[in-house]
């Protein structure tokens, strides 16, 4: 009898050993994928016992730092709030609260809204006031962001309908104030303003806060010179106003500010707003907001661009040591550069027609997967690469800028020179 040979025993073995293997994958990867699912929700479950707004936005904060497996948490979440229905819920106030919150900061908004509703749900029925505001002001703001305008100011409807506790009630001016900007958002501008002097007649130490309410209206409107007069009334009343304290008066000041400098840019009147930005630097010398916010208009308007670039910088340097003591406190985990300043320096550069050297700051603000995600970003890197010969580059990055979402009413003009932008680069 011919006995196999040591090599062809070695290769049968192994055959038999990768046949049996290929065989069981499909149950390996099925009960690999159990396992997964049972950690997940073993990991969810443990969240109903996070108590205190502190704590919870601190779990937050650590859910956040694995982006991948946060979206994974919160899929699963709503399959275990699916899987309830009819039966008790997996989910308390409090587990509902950090995963509903983690879900709205992810984009997850379909999976976010059940967890908003339940929450209100479960606030009623535990009659707390502090939780239905909780509740109601996370499903107005979901709405806000996912742009269901309607469905905001329904639901600020509902919030205005209840009746206590204390809670509520003094809330409902603020969620007034939300039904008017909804309303607003739905283009009802004669409806949102009402409310908005009507908020402003009935607040006698808080008129300064609702006229910047009827400012913004305004805005949306495009009524930019009511709007700016609204923010300046609010200003005289908040330096009239007595019951403030000192510090807290000059800090809703400063805020007011730049508001300001936001109308005049839109309104082109770009000496008003750098003369508030000075101000506030002088103020606030050591805030890199209002020097990188300076710089740039400046340098978008071809104005003074040596000195542009030197606040430019400066803001640069003084966030970067801002982040750095935040990570040596604990409170951040890396130092990574602004978006916005990276972008402003990018920009400063290439309006001096330093082309080279403004590529580089205007690829990093592009890249932040966080912050650099917006139209106006792309837009500066795209005409950087077509200034610099490199239209291949130009054209890919103009079709990706055309991706995002508008976020403010001045992208909508950008979108449109965008637009011409590429389709003259595609045809030349």
């Amino acid at each position: 009898m011919n006995r196999m040979s040591d090599c062809g025993m070695r290769r049968w073995l192994a055959a038999v050993v990768v046949g049996l293997a290929v065989a069981n994958l499909p149950v390996l990867a099925e009960e690999e994928k159990k396992d997964t699912k049972n950690a997940l929700r073993e990991e969810l479950l443990k969240l109903n016992a996070v108590t205190g707004e502190e704590a919870q936005l601190q779990k937050l904060r650590l859910l956040l730092k694995d982006k991948t497996k946060a979206k994974q948490l919160v899929i699963e979440a709503g399959q275990m709030l699916k899987e309830s229905k009819g039966k008790e819920n997996p989910f308390n106030f409090n587990g509902a609260s950090i995963i509903a919150r983690l879900a709205h900061i992810n984009k997850q908004y379909d999976i976010a809204e059940p967890f908003y509703e339940y929450m209100i749900e479960a606030a009623t029925k535990l009659n707390s006031g502090s939780k239905l505001v909780t509740a109601y002001v996370g499903l107005v703001s979901l709405y806000f962001d996912s742009k269901k305008y309607a469905l905001a100011s329904e639901t600020c409807e509902k919030f205005m309908d209840l009746t206590g506790p204390e809670e509520v009630e003094r809330e409902q001016p603020f969620m007034l104030e939300r039904l008017a900007k909804a309303k607003a958002k739905e283009e009802k501008f004669d409806e949102a303003l009402r409310w908005a002097d009507l908020l402003i007649d009935g607040s006698r130490d808080g008129a300064w806060y609702f006229l910047q309410t009827k400012g913004w209206i305004l805005r949306e409107q495009g009524k930019l010179p009511a709007a700016i007069d609204a923010y300046l009334e609010s200003l005289d009343k908040l330096e009239a106003n007595k019951v403030l304290k000192p510090d807290l008066k000059e800090r809703l000041k400063d805020a007011t500010r730049y508001a300001l400098t936001g109308l005049y840019v839109d309104n082109k009147e770009i000496d008003k707003a750098a003369k508030h930005l000075q101000i506030l630097i002088k103020r606030n010398p050591d805030n890199p907001t209002y020097k990188n916010d300076l710089g740039f208009i400046w340098c978008d308007n071809d104005m003074n661009l040596q000195e542009s670039e030197k606040l430019i910088r400066e803001a640069l340097e003084l966030d970067r040591k801002e982040k750095e003591k935040l990570k040596e406190e604990g409170k951040i985990d890396e130092v990574k550069l602004n978006a916005a300043y990276l972008d402003s320096l990018g920009w400063v550069l290439f309006k001096q027609q330093k082309y080279k050297e403004a590529l580089e700051p205007l690829k990093q603000a592009a890249a932040d997967e966080d912050d650099g995600n917006h139209m106006e970003i792309w837009d500066h890197l795209a005409d950087c690469y077509m200034a610099l010969g490199m239209k291949k580059e130009a054209i890919a990055t103009w079709e990706q800028a055309l991706k995002f979402e508008d976020l403010s009413k001045r992208d909508a003009e950008r979108r449109r020179k965008i637009s011409e932008k590429l389709k003259k680069a595609r045809t030349e």
